[in-house]
């Protein structure tokens, strides 16, 4: 969070408004070290934009693209409710279309051999993170799903093996953000964006639990 007392904060808020550039971790004598697995970076983590900063940007950020992970929100936003929800949807999808591909194969083979074959898919929904105070900012926004999938079908077995990445990606502006009257002269939308991927590897055994289970 940018804090005006925090020298390291100031700086590196200042430098990204005059470069729109990150200042890297080493710039900084006390800092966190080590990415999270989706690409934010937490050693700038405690430095983690707010509403005002959005703002701030808008005002005097030349345009320029902001992304969740530079500014130490990307895992704020991929644990809400919202896209967390979103996601198990998506997820639930890869394994229904898993199950249609294995009984393609079944209904055109019943040996005991194992056999491979893969499929991708992709679509666009809608998340609702507005409740989150620092991600009031994102609101609503478009949310891109895709899989690479491949799975593995036994059919006198009755066992699937769905295993793939799952990639998501967000693309929202920002504009607008104060209904005064007074118009900003070097005020410019930009874009806010956001993209990581996620792993998932699923079983199902017909004779055995009957469901799909975390492999």
């Amino acid at each position: 969070m940018y804090k005006q007392n925090n020298m390291p904060a100031r700086t590196q808020f200042s430098h990204y408004l005059r470069t729109g550039r990150i200042l890297p971790a080493e710039y900084f004598v006390d800092h966190k070290s080590c990415q999270s697995a989706y690409g934010e970076d937490n050693s700038l983590s405690y430095k983690s934009w707010t509403t005002r900063d959005f703002v701030e940007h808008y005002a005097s950020g030349s345009g320029r693209t902001v992304d969740l992970a530079q500014v130490g929100l990307l895992d704020r936003f991929r644990n809400t409710r919202s896209v967390r929800n979103t996601i198990k949807e998506f997820e639930m999808r890869q394994m229904r279309i898993a199950e249609r591909q294995a009984n393609n194969i079944c209904g055109r083979s019943q040996n005991s051999k194992t056999e491979t074959t893969t499929f991708s898919d992709g679509d666009r929904t809608v998340t609702d993170v507005t409740r989150d105070a620092p991600l009031f900012s994102v609101g609503n926004s478009s949310f891109f799903r895709s899989s690479r999938c491949s799975i593995e079908v036994n059919c006198s077995r009755r066992i699937i093996r769905l295993q793939g990445t799952m990639t998501f990606e967000i693309k929202d502006w920002f504009q607008n953000p104060l209904d005064i009257g007074i118009e900003l002269p070097k005020a410019k939308t930009y874009r806010i964006t956001a993209k990581w991927s996620e792993p998932m590897r699923f079983i199902f055994d017909r004779l055995g639990t009957g469901r799909w289970v975390r492999n």
